[in-house]
């Protein structure tokens, strides 16, 4: 962990669903860097919405992102030979506002 202590996702593309009223992310693609190896993935919006935070007086957005990782592309087989899976599941939480 001490070799590689940060993981780093930059996204490249938005998708938007097709609500002209209320558009919501649906997928997120980008670059995922892990333990020095960096591969492109999708992040899935399983959860998005956008709403006025009062304390904050900003509009704030958040949601739930998933994706499904084959962990030996990032170089990471510890135990893939005695049967442990290589696919790990990646759930993100995310909230921002607008600065």
């Amino acid at each position: 962990m001490q070799r590689f202590p940060s993981a780093h996702f930059e996204s490249t593309k938005w998708h938007f669903n097709q609500d002209k009223k209320s558009p919501q992310v649906t997928r997120v693609d980008g670059q995922l860097t892990l333990h020095g190896e960096t591969h492109p993935i999708s992040l899935t919006a399983t959860k998005f919405e956008c709403d006025t935070n009062p304390s904050l007086k900003k509009e704030v957005c958040g949601g739930n992102f998933t994706a499904t990782l084959d962990r030996t592309k990032w170089n990471i087989n510890k135990f893939v030979w005695f049967g442990l899976t290589k696919n790990l599941n990646l759930n993100i939480k995310v909230e921002a506002a607008r600065q």
